[in-house]
């Protein structure tokens, strides 16, 4: 199975398609919910028409919004050159992950960061040969800042953003004065225009959004399922590191980046008040480049068991599961 999205090819797309569908089918037998809370940013004021919005709408819009993350995730690592060669695999990987707990089957506000984060992504990867760099750096910051003020678990980006001016970026003070001007340009716009409506109570404290936070106990399907993932992620990650002499210096760069967005958003449920686990479809993105990395360039059975194990999962833990 993993073998058809290893080009990139009309058909690849089309096997994306039906990997999509029959993984996420459940969404449009059981429609999901609208999953958003104040405390989630001001992605709750945009999204609460949709909790009014019919159920069978919802449903096509949860299935199309993960096959165009997955696809606009794939564009971008392709464009990089991230892959030996372009292919589908990450799109692939994203897909698995997308539909590996059924709490994923939600729009929420994390479904809509993820592609602000995808952006960011790409953006911040593209720094080395910005035309205009302190443009790009000021727009990139900007984006930064205004992911966090529509969904506070989004704070590490600020970290990312940081961290990718400092690999990819040699240092120039001024840049970094624009990088953090950008990321504190919305908050400013916001703090402005809640003081000029007298609506600063559309804000929430901070200890409405920050808390140590200490999990439930869960089924020991979801401990197995986020097993298996994190070990096709260890598993993607080795097989990058075992590549990186054979790569321009600039890829080893933008993996370093997609490192540090993955470490930078996992204890974000752990800090941040309902982040789990909506917010875990955020640290799925830097995941699924490394385990597509893994699927397209491994051509032994490796990719073949991981692909099956995950869909098996899925398909349990959304159809068969108590939880």
């Amino acid at each position: 199975m993993v073998s058809f999205f290893k080009d990139k090819s009309a058909v690849a797309v089309f096997w994306l398609i039906l990997v999509c569908f029959g993984l996420h089918v459940h969404s449009l037998v059981n429609p999901p919910q609208v999953s958003i809370s104040p405390v989630d940013g001001f992605f709750y004021y945009l999204l609460k028409p949709l909790q009014n919005a019919d159920t069978y709408f919802v449903s096509l819009l949860y299935v199309l919004l993960i096959f165009v993350l997955a696809l606009q995730l794939n564009f971008m690592l392709n464009k990089l050159h991230m892959f030996p060669r372009p292919s589908f695999t990450s799109a692939l990987a994203f897909v698995l992950f997308s539909a590996l707990l059924s709490a994923f089957n939600n729009v929420s506000s994390a479904l809509f960061a993820c592609n602000f984060f995808i952006w960011i992504l790409h953006q911040a990867c593209k720094l080395y040969a910005a035309p205009n760099p302190k443009t790009s750096i000021f727009n990139l910051g900007l984006l930064a800042g205004l992911s966090v003020v529509l969904y506070y678990p989004s704070l590490p980006l600020i970290l990312i953003v940081i961290f990718a001016l400092a690999v990819i970026r040699p240092f120039h003070l001024n840049e970094w004065f624009v990088l953090f001007f950008g990321i504190i340009t919305p908050a400013y716009f916001l703090v402005v225009y809640l003081f000029l409506t007298d609506k600063f109570s559309l804000l929430p404290l901070p200890q409405q959004v920050f808390a140590l936070i200490k999990l439930p106990l869960q089924p020991y399907l979801i401990v197995i399922s986020l097993i298996v993932a994190a070990l096709a992620i260890i598993w993607g990650m080795f097989l990058v590191r075992n590549s990186r002499g054979n790569v321009l210096i600039q890829v080893r760069k933008n993996w370093s980046v997609f490192a540090i967005a993955l470490l930078c958003f996992i204890p974000v449920v752990f800090f941040i008040q309902g982040a789990y686990p909506s917010a875990l479809l955020l640290a799925a993105i830097p995941a699924a480049c490394y385990t597509g990395f893994g699927f397209a360039s491994n051509r032994n059975l490796v990719p073949v068991i991981f692909f099956w194990l995950l869909a098996g999962l899925a398909v349990y833990n959304n159809w068969f599961a108590k939880y």
